[in-house]
């Protein structure tokens, strides 16, 4: 197989994806700011290519012999702009296919509920109108992100707070993303364009959370209602973002589940009860 390039590879998710791709002996090339720091999470295990969205050079550089890409990148406010420019430079250098991780489906549709989705709806929309194949991941949200928080919170006394306590999410683990995306990235066939809504197993409220944590420390954990603080307009993207995120998933939109995970990994999704028992059990094992 030739090359697969990963952008946003020293992230959590990218990580994750690196390390399967390795493990699998597939060549991997990433695209970075932070070469250093790629080469202390992989070192010569992965060819790094030192760059930047916005430099054609650098990515023209990055992206020749590359036959399928990874596209990820941060919440930010050149999200759509720079997702955009490498998928020009993969236009222009035959690559001929692309898993890119986009943004939740409740961010994406209707449009105009959330800042990110709409840019990674500019993403998608763009990747349609190109001679190449792809495919576009949009996860729900990740146990690795919002769900951890909340336990770590927990941890040091905090109680479980949501702005809708009866308001479900269907997380998803990150580590069944990058499973996804892997085997994306080296099927042998696809379908054109696809758009793949990523869950877990089933939904879980924040009351529930707090009851499965409870169970898991032997000790009462307290759940209240309390809403989110709301910055000034002028707040950076990501902060918007997020902010955004949170109102959408009191209002319950996050509160959905699909079997795509089981039907591309003939197994099911891992859930949040396996989450919470494996992030209390590391913390237990640091603390010992």
């Amino acid at each position: 197989m030739s090359r697969i390039l990963v952008t946003g590879a020293t992230g959590r998710l990218g990580q994750l994806i690196v390390e399967r791709l390795v493990a699998q002996n597939r060549p991997v090339r990433i695209l970075t700011r932070r070469p250093e720091t790629a080469r202390n999470l992989f070192g010569t295990t992965v060819q790094i290519a030192a760059g930047e969205f916005a430099d054609r050079y650098s990515l023209d550089a990055a992206i020749r012999g590359v036959g399928r890409l990874l596209l990820l990148s941060p919440i930010s406010e050149r999200l759509a702009a720079d997702q955009i420019a490498v998928a020009n430079a993969a236009e222009a250098a035959g690559v001929q296919r692309i898993v890119k991780i986009s943004g939740s489906d409740w961010t994406i549709d209707p449009p105009g509920v959330s800042i990110s989705g709409d840019a990674h709806a500019a993403v998608e929309q763009h990747l349609r109108r190109l001679p190449i194949d792809s495919i576009f991941l949009r996860p729900n949200a990740w146990m690795q992100v919002s769900l951890a928080n909340t336990i770590k919170h927990v941890l040091v006394g905090n109680p479980v707070t949501a702005a809708n306590l009866d308001a479900g999410v269907g997380y998803i683990d990150a580590r069944d993303i990058a499973d996804v995306a892997v085997h994306l990235l080296l099927a042998d066939r696809i379908a054109d364009a696809a758009t793949l809504n990523l869950t877990g197993p089933d939904v879980k409220t924040p009351r529930q959370i707090a009851s499965l944590i409870a169970t898991a420390l032997g000790r009462r954990v307290a759940a209240i209602e309390k809403r989110p603080a709301i910055g000034p307009s002028d707040t950076d993207f990501e902060h918007r973002a997020v902010a955004q995120f949170a109102t959408l998933i009191a209002a319950g939109r996050a509160a959905v589940t699909t079997d795509i995970v089981a039907s591309i990994l003939g197994r099911p999704p891992r859930s949040v009860e396996a989450f919470v028992s494996d992030y209390l059990a590391a913390e237990a094992a640091l603390v010992g």
